[in-house]
């Protein structure tokens, strides 16, 4: 009897840990960063009361940096979902067959896991549940939240309002949506060695008051302990962070 029975599975915690880790980092680097900018700008343990502002602000900088990568392939991978749709259309498929077949493509395309594919099943789903096209394309558009997604959404929904070849009116727009995004694809490629330097000059700073404080300590000394210097060191660091927001703001470009 014992024989017959089957080893239990062990439960596979090892994705868990990861995805909690991960998301758990970046609170250390905005302690860890408070406590650096606690010591360089202030030079005590009182310091930390001022440099814990720092962490909403880090906290604030790195969410906005992983929505923007996070946009940024949810838009690379849009643009090829849409030209799987049109793709399909040429070749004679129904638009419900055309956008079920491309999700079929996205899952070759991306094996080891997509954004936009999830959105994509929750798309097909409503369709084969008899929910409208129009009405589940725009559910998905308004999810991914993506302008160029929306903007196909319209024009499927007045498309299929208005009858006729509403396929070639879908092709045109898609492969207009799709030149726009290869537009902000270029720019973001330009912008690229941009952005490297703009987070090294955001490094620099530091790193010179650092170099100085290890190097030539007395000559930075009047800065601590009094009033006047602690003023001014708060203003320094404020007008930091100000420039470090301005600098990134610079090189976003909308198109």
């Amino acid at each position: 009897m014992g024989k017959d029975r089957k080893p239990k599975k062990k439960r596979q915690t090892t994705g868990k840990w990861s995805i909690n880790i991960k998301n758990t980092v970046p609170y250390f680097q905005a302690v860890g960063l408070s406590a650096v900018i606690a010591f360089l700008f202030y030079r005590s343990i009182w310091g930390m009361a001022v440099a814990v502002a720092v962490i909403p602000f880090w906290l604030r900088l790195w969410k906005n940096e992983q929505a923007a990568k996070r946009k940024s392939v949810l838009l690379l991978e849009f643009k090829e979902y849409m030209m799987m749709i049109v793709a399909s259309l040429q070749t004679g498929y129904s638009l419900e067959r055309a956008i079920k077949q491309s999700e079929i493509e996205i899952k070759k395309l991306y094996p080891n896991g997509s954004v936009i594919l999830p959105y994509v099943h929750v798309m097909n789903q409503k369709i084969a549940m008899n929910i409208q096209l129009e009405k589940a394309f725009m559910d998905f558009a308004q999810a991914v939240n993506l302008e160029e997604a929306i903007s196909l959404a319209d024009i499927i929904s007045f498309a299929k309002r208005s009858g006729g070849d509403y396929g070639k009116n879908i092709r045109e727009t898609a492969i207009k949506i799709e030149e726009n995004l290869a537009i902000k694809q270029e720019i973001e490629t330009i912008t690229t060695e941009k952005r490297l330097e703009l987070k090294v000059m955001c490094v620099m700073p530091m790193g010179i008051l650092a170099y100085i404080t290890l190097t030539s300590s007395s000559f930075i000394a009047p800065l601590y302990g009094n009033i006047i210097g602690i003023t001014l060191m708060s203003v320094c660091l404020v007008a930091y962070g100000l420039l470090i927001m301005l600098g990134r703001r610079i090189i976003e470009i909308n198109v």
